[in-house]
C-alpha cells in the first residue's frame, strides 16, 4: 500500500520476519515489509498465476478466533462487505482468506505513492483548489461506503493515498474501510504513517475523530467530521486539536471550537466560503453538520460558483510543489503557509506562494486569458498552456527566501484588476520628479484603501438564517464584511432566526482583518399543553367501584 521504496515504517528488518519468502495458500508470496502495526502488517506480494503485485495485510495471530471466538465471523463479514466496494477512489480489495495454520490475510491493490500525511509532511499546506479537488475524491469514495452501510471511523491523511501517475491530476485512494475496526485489544506503539489500524478501547485516531466518537457511537456524519479535519490540516498544515495527551486531543474534540484561519495565519488568502463549509463538517452535534457525503459535495460545487474559480476541480498538481510525483524543485517547498508548524516543509530549498486569482477578459487583439495566474518563487512544470507561472526576484544570497502568503480574495469590481496590475508591473522611473502643488493641494481628498473586515458568523445550532441591515444573508455558517469605522473597528447587528429557537439579535465586532462570531440560540418556550378541564354535565360523580 505504501510506496515501493519507501521506508518500513517502523518494522523490524526483514531478516528477522519468517513470513519472507512464504507462499499464503499457494496464491501469494511475500516480498517485502511495507508496514507494520499492532493488528499485523502490510506486505509487498506477487499473486499467483497473474504474476500481479498486491499489498498483504496480514493480521498479528493474537487476533484469531483462539483469544476471541467471534474473531472469525467478523473478520470474514466486514472483509466481505469492504471486497464489493468498487469506486475508483477507494482501494481494491482482491481476496482474502486464512491459512491452515491460522494466518488471516487481505489482498489489496498495490498502489504507488505517498500517504496524504507524507505529501504535507513533504511540502506543508496545499492550497484550497488542490486541497478541494483531493476532498471531493475523498468524499466520493465515503459515499459508496455509506450507500453500503460501512462507516471509515478512522479517516486520516494516513488513510489517503496520492497516487504517482503520469498525469497532472492527483488521484486518491482511501485504505482501510471498516477492516478490523471492532476488534479490541492491547496495541504496542506504531508509527502515525501506517496502513494498520491502531486498536485500541476508542475506535479511532483522537486527532481525527468526531467527539461522539469518544462514547463509540459514529454513522455517517462522523466520517463527515473526520474529512472536515482532513481538510482543515490541508489548508492549515496542522489539525484543529493539538495537544501532548490523546484524551486531551479528545476532549478539545468535544469543548473547543476550531481556531479560525485568520487565527493561525492572517492573510491566508484562502476564501470564507471554504472556511465556512470546513467548519459546518466540524460542527460538534452531527445534526448541525452536513448530512452525507452528497450535501459535502453540493457545499463544494456551491463554494466554487460562489468564489468562482471554475477550473479548480478539474484537478492540477501544482506540479512544481515535489513530493507526489512532481517534477518541481528537487526538495520541500512550503506551500501558502510555509511558515506553519511543519518545519520540515518549510526548511527546503525554495518557498513559493500560490497567488490564485481568475485572469479577466483580454484587450481586442490580445491573446486568450487562462485559466489561473498562480505566482510563485518556483516553476511549476507539467501543466503545459493551463498555468501561467511570474517568478518572484530571488532573495539575498545566503538568507532563504522570504515567504509571502497570498492575499486575501479580493472583490473589487472587474475592471479593477487589470488596471491595478499595469500599475504593479510597470517598472519605477529612475528619475523620481516633485509633487506638484496641486498634486499636494489634492493629497488629502484622496481617499485610503481601508479594507474590510471579515466576519464568519455561526450559530448554535447551524442552519439559522441571518439578517443584516435588512437584508437577508443567508443560513449559518457564513461570511460577512463590514468596512470598519474611523477607529478601524467594524460592527454589525444581525439578527438570527430558526425554526423551534427564539429570534436573537447579536452585534459582531471586531479590528480583523479576520474575525469569528458566535450567537446561541435558546429554544422557544414551549406553550402549556395542557387541555382545559371540561365542565361538569351532572352534579353527580361516577361511582368508581
Amino acid at each position: 500500500m505504501m510506496e515501493s521504496n519507501a521506508p518500513t515504517n517502523g518494522a523490524p528488518p526483514d531478516v528477522a520476519d519468517p513470513m519472507l519468502g512464504r507462499v499464503l495458500n499457494e496464491r501469494f508470496r511475500i516480498l517485502e515489509t511495507l508496514g507494520a502495526g499492532g493488528m499485523g502488517r502490510v506486505y509487498k506480494a506477487v499473486q499467483s498465476p497473474l504474476d500481479r503485485l498486491v499489498a498483504l495485510k496480514v493480521l498479528n495471530p493474537q487476533y484469531g478466533e483462539g483469544k476471541d471466538p467471534g474473531f472469525q465471523k467478523r473478520f470474514f463479514l466486514e472483509a466481505s462487505v469492504t471486497a464489493k466496494l468498487r469506486h475508483p477512489n477507494t482501494v481494491t480489495v482482491i481476496d482474502y482468506g486464512k491459512t491452515e495454520d491460522g494466518i488471516y490475510y487481505i489482498a489489496m491493490e498495490y498502489l504507488e505513492g505517498l500517504t496524504l500525511g507524507q505529501l504535507l509532511t513533504q511540502v506543508g499546506p496545499l492550497p484550497w483548489p488542490r486541497a478541494l479537488n483531493i476532498t471531493q475524491q475523498i468524499a466520493r469514495s465515503l459515499r459508496e461506503a455509506h450507500k453500503v452501510g460501512l462507516i471509515h471511523r478512522d479517516l486520516k491523511p494516513a488513510n489517503v493515498m496520492v497516487l504517482n501517475q503520469e498525469t497532472d491530476h492527483d488521484v486518491v485512494k482511501v485504505l482501510d474501510f471498516g477492516l478490523v475496526k471492532s476488534f479490541i485489544g492491547d496495541a504496542a506503539p506504531i508509527p502515525q504513517d501506517t496502513s494498520i489500524t491502531q486498536a485500541g478501547i476508542i475506535l479511532g485516531s483522537p486527532q481525527y475523530m468526531a467527539p461522539e466518537q469518544a462514547r463509540n457511537v459514529a454513522d455517517p456524519r462522523s466520517d463527515v467530521y473526520s474529512l472536515g479535519v482532513v481538510l482543515y490540516q490541508m489548508l492549515m498544515g496542522r489539525p484543529p486539536f493539538l495537544a501532548a495527551q490523546s484524551i486531551d486531543v479528545i476532549v478539545k474534540h468535544i469543548n473547543e471550537l476550531p481556531p479560525a484561519f485568520g487565527a493561525l495565519y492572517p492573510g491566508h488568502g484562502i476564501p470564507g466560503e471554504v472556511e465556512a463549509l470546513v467548519m459546518k463538517c466540524l460542527a460538534k452535534s452531527p445534526p448541525d453538520r452536513y448530512q452525507s457525503m452528497d450535501e459535502v459535495m453540493e457545499a463544494m460545487r456551491r463554494t466554487l460558483s460562489t468564489v468562482g474559480v471554475s477550473g479548480a476541480f478539474s484537478g492540477a498538481r501544482f506540479a512544481g510543489i515535489s513530493g507526489v510525483g512532481g517534477v518541481g524543485g528537487s526538495g520541500p517547498i512550503s506551500g501558502p503557509h510555509g511558515s506553519g508548524p511543519h518545519g520540515a516543509a518549510g526548511s527546503g530549498p525554495a518557498t513559493m506562494a500560490l497567488d490564485i486569482s481568475v485572469e479577466e477578459a483580454p484587450e481586442k487583439g490580445g491573446r486568450k486569458p487562462l485559466g489561473l495566474i498562480l505566482g510563485g518563487g518556483a516553476l511549476l512544470a507539467g501543466l503545459g498552456a493551463a498555468l501561467v507561472v511570474a517568478l518572484r526576484p530571488a532573495a539575498p544570497t545566503g538568507s532563504p527566501p522570504a515567504l509571502t502568503p497570498p492575499p486575501p480574495a479580493s472583490r473589487a469590481a472587474p475592471e479593477a484588476a487589470p488596471r491595478e496590475a499595469a500599475v504593479a508591473a510597470r517598472p519605477p522611473d529612475e528619475s523620481v520628479a516633485e509633487a506638484s502643488d496641486e498634486e499636494l493641494a489634492l493629497a488629502p481628498l484622496r481617499r485610503r484603501t481601508v479594507e474590510p473586515v471579515r466576519f464568519l458568523v455561526v450559530s448554535e445550532p447551524m442552519g439559522a438564517r441571518v439578517t443584516y441591515q435588512g437584508k437577508d444573508l443567508g443560513e449559518t455558517p457564513l461570511n460577512l464584511e463590514v468596512a470598519p469605522a474611523e477607529g478601524g473597528v467594524a460592527e454589525a447587528v444581525l439578527f438570527f432566526t430558526l425554526d423551534g429557537y427564539q429570534r436573537a439579535r447579536g452585534v459582531a465586532k471586531g479590528a480583523g482583518p479576520e474575525e469569528r462570531f458566535t450567537q446561541k440560540l435558546l429554544p422557544k418556550k414551549k406553550a402549556s399543553t395542557r387541555p382545559a378541564k371540561a365542565p361538569d354535565s351532572s352534579p353527580y360523580k361516577d361511582d368508581p367501584y
